[in-house]
């Protein structure tokens, strides 16, 4: 994990002008089991059923519900208490990225470690575990001309960095019907906003250059409360219903601020004198309160289907001159068909299909037009014969903003490719 977290750190995940506000782009909380739902959570939560014929294990007495049963669900830690067998989980993500404003066009690609994860059950109704993925993503570059008593400039723009998250999550069923769980989360990083006027040497020798940069270290610990409803309906489904509320609307940060005038060109500035220069400055950084619920169906060992609605609570929040935050609603549509739970017959029946859509409401307002995002997702399961591991893939491609009143049209595709390793531990031997 330490070795994530210094990659993590390192890296930049993406290059979307829609990163530069806030904390930058949100990761969506999908981990291998419904990434390919294009993250459908909140309800998300295995029946309890053994099937007659099941993988070898069976041998060493191994108890367990089924095999979908076994991902982490990181939307809603109310579903910890349902967990059968330890879980370790690990995925990488990628994006692929064609980004237009007017008649300018620009591709490009990133990858990363998508998250870390390791849960496991205390008991046949609680349930914990924890791990570490990225929290937010920020990269973006981009330059605007400019002219000034007859001298022509370029404001240069271009960020870096994000937030990662540590977190822990237990939860317990406290009745037939009812499970609470509770993810602690530390989050940490730094994010980076360069600004530079640069002018334009052939046409002036009487300014300066101009960089301001400005790094806002955040450290801060955020909660998220999760509720999960099952009943049955008749013998062959039933019916969840869950609720999640992350209530913390800010994050504590420190601010350092160098702002310099320099001749000669990025990366090899002569400084000529420094203006401001503050160093851990006491900042809070804006964080949306969210608010989500939602609801699936299943029939038992054949298909489920639900439905996710989130609320970002930004509460008009201006970030720049004509920018802002507002509120927002994302929905969430999944579908998932689970595999053959038999060891026995064709391996393609025992993989599992998943497959989601999701609409984003607004990202960011840019002068008064809300900067929305779609897509889809497809995912599949391949289970790892005489185990109750598997290995799953997705692939997601969306779109977000739009190529009109000088705003910028991203239209992306998404990979993620994770391991799902189960096991049971703290198994008390009979024979040594």
């Amino acid at each position: 994990m330490l070795v994530f977290v210094q990659q993590t750190a390192a890296q930049t995940s993406t290059d979307s002008p829609y990163s530069q506000f806030g904390i930058g782009l949100l990761n969506p909380k999908t981990f291998n089991g419904n990434v390919g739902m294009s993250g459908l959570g909140y309800a998300w939560r295995p029946t309890n059923y053994k099937p007659g014929v099941y993988d070898s294990l069976a041998r060493s007495n191994a108890q367990f519900n089924d095999r979908r049963t076994n991902y982490i669900n990181p939307k809603n830690p109310a579903s910890y208490s349902n967990l059968s067998l330890t879980v370790f989980e690990a995925g990488l993500y990628g994006q692929s990225v064609q980004a237009q404003s007017g008649d300018q066009t620009q591709a490009y690609t990133n990858a990363q470690l998508a998250h870390m994860a390791i849960a496991f059950p205390i008991g046949s109704k609680w349930g914990a575990g924890f791990g570490i993925r990225p929290f937010s993503k920020r990269g973006y570059e981009y330059s605007i001309p400019g002219r000034i008593n007859g001298e022509e400039f370029d404001f240069n723009f271009n960020g870096s960095g994000g937030l990662n998250q540590i977190y822990a999550s237990t939860a317990f069923e406290f009745s037939k019907h009812y499970s609470l769980g509770l993810t602690a989360s530390y989050l940490f990083g730094t994010v980076i906003d360069e600004r530079r006027v640069i002018y334009n040497d052939l046409t002036t020798d009487h300014f300066f250059n101009t960089v301001d940069q400005a790094r806002n270290k955040v450290s801060d610990i955020t909660f998220d409360l999760g509720f999960q409803y099952t009943r049955a309906l008749g013998e062959d489904y039933h019916l969840v219903i869950g609720l999640v509320s992350s209530p913390i609307g800010e994050l504590s940060a420190e601010q350092d601020r160098l702002v310099r005038t320099y001749e000669g060109s990025e990366g090899n500035e002569s400084i000529k004198d420094t203006i401001t220069n503050i160093q851990g400055n006491n900042q809070s950084v804006q964080l949306a309160p969210t608010l989500g619920g939602g609801f699936a169906i299943e029939k038992k060992g054949k298909w489920l289907i639900g439905v996710d609605y989130t609320n970002y609570n930004w509460n008009d929040l201006q970030v720049a001159q004509n920018i802002r935050l507002v509120n927002s609603q994302k929905f969430t549509l999944g579908y998932e068909k689970f595999n053959n739970l038999s060891a026995f017959g064709s391996y393609f029946k025992q993989m599992g299909i998943r497959a989601g859509a999701h609409y984003n409401s607004s990202l960011v307002q840019v002068n008064g037009e809300d900067v929305s995002e779609f897509g889809i997702s497809f995912g599949i399961s391949l289970p790892l014969r005489k185990t109750f591991s598997t290995l799953n893939a997705a692939i997601e491609v969306g779109q977000r903003g739009e190529n009109k009143n000088n705003l910028t049209q991203e239209n992306y595709i998404g990979f993620q490719f994770g391991v799902t390793i189960n096991d049971r531990w703290f198994i008390k031997r009979k024979y040594d």
